[in-house]
């Protein structure tokens, strides 16, 4: 069965979704549709398609200006294609399918005299990566894409969340480029972070809680308590996040439990409660200041000094 050929309107991403979504993001939502047109058919010969006058059906999806120039290359160095001949047609799929940020092309349609229709279902950024001094876009299965940026991506009116910390990136050989999968078990963890945050907080509450970094790389908190993952805010704000979803560990906080204690704390931001640490791990989310959490880091050790 090809790929649908259709386009859908915007489907951004929100919390509480129904089940039946993710199951038709994936049969449309990632659908678009690339239509090489021939200005004249008899000047060019039927079954010749010039691959330079296309049309990109793609409703309201996210489409980087990096991704257009990579897809305009390949139709650049293509120019003319034979419809009649399926070497060619089977080339030219090839060549999308190596595409980062395409994850499958469907069987190519010849429009008889002189067009194509081609089905692609796109992979879709959901994080950012930091590698040198530029950022990369990653999707949800992990694979890095195209699209070097100066500073994290903007998607849907909100900042792709970056995966940290940077002094871990620099230290992975090679360094990741387009197409290349993460597999570094703490980008793992915090992919988990950024899934379940996509999967519980409304596109609005991602606006507010702005940009931010996961690191997932410590395998426990300032307090010495397990569960290390930590979301970096602007202004020098943190969250205490404990254990990554899907960690399976019987007496973790469930995940929805730790997003509706941030957004207990947005409203305490706008409220103009400030707070420098939201600790989010318990049932009681506690919001405190920095001199706060030192103390309780130094309470915390000297007790565990009395104890031994």
């Amino acid at each position: 069965m090809g790929l649908p050929r259709m386009s859908l309107r915007s489907t951004r991403r929100s919390g509480r979704v129904p089940a039946w979504v993710p199951l038709g993001l994936v049969l449309a939502g990632f659908v678009w549709v690339l239509q090489g047109l021939q200005a004249s058919a008899d000047a060019r010969g039927v079954g010749q398609v010039d691959l330079l006058r296309y049309r990109l059906d793609r409703g309201e999806r996210y489409f980087s200006p990096a991704w257009r120039v990579r897809l305009e290359r390949i139709l650049t160095q293509g120019r003319e294609l034979d419809a009649r001949d399926p070497a060619a047609l089977s080339g030219l799929r090839a060549e999308l399918e190596a595409l980062s940020f395409v994850e499958e092309v469907g069987d190519i349609e010849v429009v008889w005299p002189d067009g194509l229709v081609v089905p692609m279902k796109l992979r879709e950024p959901v994080a950012a990566l930091r590698v040198g001094e530029d950022y990369l876009p990653v999707a949800g299965d992990g694979t890095v894409l195209a699209g070097y940026a100066y500073a994290p991506h903007e998607v849907y009116g909100s900042w792709l969340p970056v995966l940290g910390p940077h002094r871990l990136v620099t230290e992975l050989e090679p360094q990741p480029g387009p197409g290349a999968v993460i597999t570094e078990p703490a980008l793992v963890q915090a992919m988990a972070v950024v899934d379940s945050m996509q999967r519980h907080l409304h596109p609005d509450e991602q606006r507010i809680l702005g940009r931010v970094l996961i690191d997932a790389s410590a395998e426990h908190a300032p307090d010495g308590l397990p569960g290390g993952v930590r979301i970096e805010l602007e202004g020098a704000r943190a969250i205490l996040f404990g254990r990554a979803p899907g960690s399976g560990h019987p007496g973790e906080l469930p995940a929805h439990l730790k997003w509706q204690g941030v957004r207990e704390g947005l409203v305490q931001l706008q409220s103009g409660a400030p707070w420098d640490l939201l600790d989010v791990r318990f049932d009681v989310p506690v919001a405190m200041t920095a001199a706060d959490f030192e103390r309780a880091v130094r309470d915390a050790a000297e007790n565990g000094s009395k104890d031994e």
